[in-house]
């Protein structure tokens, strides 16, 4: 697909990965803002605290469901054998990020953001894990899952530590979970070939995922801008349109074609 050999191509993701670790491990701590719990949108409706705040969460759900549901009867062609496992995973990851959001938003608090932030974890280290299976070899995805999502698991467990006993947790650890995997996915899609058609639709997701976080920076200038919808429901919404994208991608896909097609 390009002039650089495989080899360096894996070296290339590699290095980025221990570039990012170092500067993870040189900038730690990495604190969240002191006002993070403090969101724009903290109006009560129906007797619900933060509701839109919750209520945005609900597409995650519909996601996660609308995958499982297709996904028993998807022709199995269709998906990679030796980590087929993993592609219901992410729909559950999904399910299981609205509740954990939900739970989170209806009591904002440290215990119930690493609730939260647990099964987003998993499933961005699945969907990571599916990616590197498909695109570069099937056993890389399958050897790195769980201890990936170990890895995954105790950074946010490291986080909720820090903050007890510090006040403010440290994120150095649980930033890579996502910052490898939004900078290595486009490289990998660009730079290996999958087996199977609509691989752009992961690029779709991702764009959703960068837009989403972008949306949650900009929480109150969003909230002002759009008339009373949060930077952080939008979030939510941009977020689950992600993965609704992944879900349109695998439904539409077929093996044997160009990865892009």
């Amino acid at each position: 697909m390009t002039g650089i050999s495989y080899a360096n191509r894996l070296r290339l993701l590699l290095i980025i990965a221990i570039t990012l670790a170092i500067l993870a491990l040189y900038f730690s701590p990495i604190t969240q803002s002191r006002n993070f719990y403090n969101y724009a949108d903290q109006r009560t409706f129906l007797g619900v605290p933060n509701f839109f705040n919750i209520i945005s969460n609900l597409p995650f759900l519909l996601v996660g469901i609308l995958g499982l549901k297709r996904f028993h009867p998807h022709h199995l062609n269709a998906i990679e054998p030796r980590i087929r496992l993993l592609y219901p995973g992410f729909f559950v990851g999904l399910i299981a990020a609205f509740f954990g959001s939900s739970y989170y938003h209806l009591t904002p608090n440290a215990f119930t953001l690493m609730l939260d932030r647990i099964p987003i974890t998993i499933a961005f280290i699945t969907l990571y894990c599916i990616v590197l299976s498909e695109f570069i070899k099937p056993a890389i995805g399958h050897r790195l899952i769980i201890p990936a999502v170990l890895y995954g698991l105790l950074s946010v467990v490291y986080w909720y530590a820090t903050d007890v006993i510090g006040g403010r947790g440290d994120l150095s650890a649980y930033v890579l979970v996502q910052v490898i995997p939004i900078i290595h996915l486009p490289l990998i899609i660009g730079l290996f070939k999958s087996p199977f058609s609509h691989g752009r639709y992961y690029l779709y997701a991702l764009l959703a995922y960068v837009l989403a976080k972008w949306a949650e920076s900009n929480d109150e200038q969003l909230y002002a801008l759009l008339g009373g919808v949060s930077g952080h429901s939008v979030k939510h919404l941009l977020a689950a349109l992600g993965g609704y994208m992944i879900y349109l991608g695998w439904i539409k896909r077929m093996k044997g074609t160009e990865s892009g097609s």
